[in-house]
Formats: structure tokens, C-alpha cells, sequence
């Protein structure tokens, strides 16, 4: 039998408490991999020494606080199994682990040049504003000033080197 290499994981937080009688768990996290947290549908926790395979149930995940989320795995169906899981750590692989948006977009991209990957450049960043998780780029075009939402989805490219960035935006953003 294969083991997974403990070298190729991050650990990603421990197992607080069962929850429940059905075999659910509480995990606490570190804030910066809430993203990988929610998106990972099978976790590595560590029992006698190894990391062994769990997978999350569908629908088996829900946040519980800003830094826990209740879990319920594949197999894990009482309390009695799930309280030998209690302070256990919880890996991921490194290459699952998502860098938050919030990380990389704050006022660090503030005087990056904007380059739509249609319209081409579209100019300089100005201020960098976060209303509740939504990042919004404001910056002149032509002339105006313009809030551009970011989204993750429209991410092309960030070049730190050249203070870069380069999107995908929606059609009609600049439209006079």
C-alpha cells in the first residue's frame, strides 16, 4: 500500500470536536485557506503517524465561523468514529492550496497597469476598494473615471515584475 508523502501536504488546521451524533466534525483553519477548504472534496488526516484519505459527503460541508466549518466524511457515520478524529491535523496537497483574492488584490495593485485582453490597455490603477469581499479597481479610460469590478473568473494574468494585470472583462464595460 502507498502512502501519501507528508512533504507534498500543508497542514491546513486540526479537527476541533465532533458535532453532533451522525458522525459530523469541526474543523478550525487558518483564514488563508478558506478557499481551499471549501472547494477540496477529499481532506488527509493524520492518524497513527499517516495521512489517510477522507471524502467529504455531497452537501457534507458548511461554514461554521470565520475560521470553522462543520464536515461530514464518507464512511464517518457516528459520533464514536468521528471522536477519534478529534485533534487530528488536516492536510491538503500544496498544489491544492488556493491563495485568497483578498491576498493579492489590495492596494499593492494601485498604479498596475489594466490590460483588457480585447480592448487591449486600459490604463492605470488608481485606488483599489474592497466593499465586502467585491475588489473594485477605479481608474480613468479615455478620459473618465471608472470603477471595474474584479472577479476571479476574469484573472488572465498578474506579471508583479512589470505591475501588470491583465483581464477578461465583460462586454460593454467602457461603452460612452
Amino acid at each position: 500500500m502507498e502512502t501519501i508523502p507528508k512533504a507534498d501536504c500543508e497542514k491546513i488546521g486540526f479537527f476541533k470536536k465532533t458535532h453532533g451524533v451522525f458522525g459530523e466534525l469541526v474543523i478550525e483553519y487558518e483564514p488563508q485557506y478558506e478557499i481551499s477548504i471549501e472547494n477540496a472534496d477529499r481532506f488527509f488526516v493524520e492518524l497513527d503517524g499517516l495521512l489517510v484519505p477522507f471524502f467529504v459527503l455531497e452537501d457534507g460541508f458548511r461554514f461554521k465561523t470565520e475560521n470553522s466549518a462543520i464536515i461530514t466524511f464518507d464512511g464517518v457515520e457516528s459520533e464514536k468514529y468521528a471522536k477519534r478524529m478529534v485533534g487530528c491535523s488536516v492536510f491538503l496537497f500544496k498544489n491544492e492550496i488556493v491563495v485568497a483574492p483578498d491576498e493579492l488584490f489590495d492596494s499593492e495593485l494601485v498604479d498596475y497597469l489594466l490590460i483588457d485582453e480585447k480592448l487591449g490597455e486600459i490604463g492605470i490603477i488608481d485606488q483599489v476598494d474592497n466593499y465586502s469581499g467585491n475588489i473594485v479597481f477605479t481608474m480613468n479610460y479615455k478620459g473618465k473615471e471608472h470603477l471595474v469590478p474584479f472577479n476571479e473568473d476574469f484573472l488572465i494574468e498578474i506579471d508583479k515584475s512589470r505591475k501588470i494585470i491583465k483581464l477578461a472583462l465583460p462586454e460593454g464595460l467602457f461603452d460612452e
